[in-house]
């Protein structure tokens, strides 16, 4: 029994019926459930449900041929999901034939569809220089952006720097993206050799003086500035002549900045020549008799800077009103005449004398330095209306008798305070004009 009970053949006969726990406790489950079949038969399933009622739908009543065509090539790019269960070489050998597949197999109207939406899509199956230039020529088509850049990007990985340069020469549109590229990117030693090489050199000038300018160091300031000097002074690559003035001036006020130390503690990093011709006019000291010798003059300064005469006149009033030195203003305002060197100095004013006075007001400027200012306009209305305007009585008086207004002066003087130096200045206008207004009657009366 024991010899039949080891044998393997005793246990695999179909005649032994198999252990289960239920076989003690059977229980009836009587006629009305096993009639009913709900339990009687346990292989009710999915598929015995009728799917009869099912539309068939073609997926072209759906999707378009060539939409159609553009999911399967994406498809086709996309990464394929590995099979599970597969041991490390076969895994090595189906990632070998999809990279063969992929790389020597390029669509270029797939890849060009995921660069324009902004996907990743392998390049290096454009091996050819003609398959480069036609994908770059089909993202230029089609408007390009981002996708542009990214295939001229690879384009300068994997060409040599004569073919690339060609192919952007070649291309404007092309060369003008990249351009913009390496400006927004701040490779400006990139920038500044492709410029040079496609003969733009008064861009490629300009950046180089940008790039000079935002240098931190004094020091490393001023020797890129003189290298650029030196280099287009003898280049000979025709860029404009006021490019260079600019770098002359800017490297002269580098050099005056770490001569005179004293501009430099009030002033910002990176100041402008304007900033610096303020710090200039706070260090003066004569203003009578500037020494035009001196880089610090603000006169001198002004010329070396190239700054107009106008620009100079308006910082100077402006530093001088503010530093309440109103006596210097006279001064900066006097020229000779060119036209007759030995006549004296005249009151000359490079802009709108109205500027000048309002702004003078609006610093607070005392009443008798307005009075100079207004004393300088011609027109006795326009006089009028601006001295009424900054409230300088003793020229609105001067206008008033200008225009001969005696009834208007008669009226003004009554309201003035009694004995007030401007009430006095006033009744010496209206007898000055009822003594003229005496003679030319008595002038008329003899004729």
């Amino acid at each position: 029994m024991d010899l039949q009970l080891d044998s393997e053949s005793y246990w695999n006969r179909s005649s032994r019926a198999a252990f289960s726990f239920d076989d003690e406790d059977e229980v009836d489950l009587g006629p009305e459930l096993t009639s009913n079949g709900i339990l009687a038969d346990d292989t009710i399933s999915e598929a015995s449900f009728d799917n009869s009622a099912t539309l068939n739908i073609s997926i072209k009543c759906i999707l378009s041929e060539d939409a159609l065509k553009l999911v399967l090539r994406e498809q086709a790019l996309d990464d394929r999901v590995l099979p599970k269960g597969v041991s490390a070489e076969e895994e090595l050998k189906l990632l070998r034939r999809q990279l063969q597949s992929t790389l020597y197999s390029p669509n270029l109207e797939a890849t060009a569809q995921k660069l324009l939406q902004g996907k990743t899509a392998p390049l290096e199956m454009f091996k050819s220089l003609h398959e480069k230039q036609q994908l770059l020529d089909t993202l230029l088509a089609q408007g390009g952006g981002h996708a542009v850049i990214a295939v001229l990007l690879f384009l300068r990985k994997t060409l040599n720097t004569p073919l690339f340069h060609g192919i952007l020469r070649e291309r404007p549109k092309a060369l003008e993206q990249y351009l913009s590229y390496l400006r927004e990117s701040g490779d400006l030693s990139s920038l500044i050799d492709l410029l040079q090489r496609f003969g733009r050199h008064q861009e490629a000038a300009l950046k180089q003086f940008q790039a000079a300018l935002a240098c931190g160091d004094a020091n490393a300031k001023k020797q890129q500035l003189q290298r650029l000097v030196d280099a287009y002074a003898s280049a000979g690559v025709g860029i404009v002549p006021l490019y260079e003035q600019v770098f002359h001036a800017a490297l002269k006020m580098q050099q005056l900045l770490e001569k005179e130390n004293g501009l430099s503690k009030n002033l910002r990093e990176r100041a402008t020549p304007i900033e610096v011709l303020y710090a200039c006019c706070q260090a003066n000291s004569n203003w009578k008799d500037q020494d035009l010798l001196k880089p610090v003059s603000p006169q001198r300064f002004a010329t070396d800077q190239q700054i107009s005469p106008a620009l100079y006149e308006w910082t100077a009033l402006n530093e001088r009103a503010q530093a309440q030195a109103y006596a210097d203003l006279e001064c900066i305002f006097e020229r000779v005449p060119s036209w007759h060197p030995l006549k004296s100095k005249q009151f000359h004013i490079s802009f709108d004398l109205t500027l000048a006075v309002l702004r003078l007001y609006e610093l607070q400027a005392p009443s008798t330095v307005l009075q100079l200012f207004l004393s300088k306009m011609g027109n006795s209305g326009e006089k009028l209306e601006l001295a009424q305007r900054v409230k300088c009585i003793k020229a609105v008086i001067d206008a008033m008798a200008g225009l001969k207004q005696q009834q208007e002066l008669q009226q003004l003087k009554d309201t003035l305070p009694e004995r007030s130096e401007e009430q006095f200045y006033c009744e010496n206008a209206l007898k000055a004009l009822q003594s003229k207004r005496w003679t030319t009657d008595n002038i008329k009366l003899k004729l």
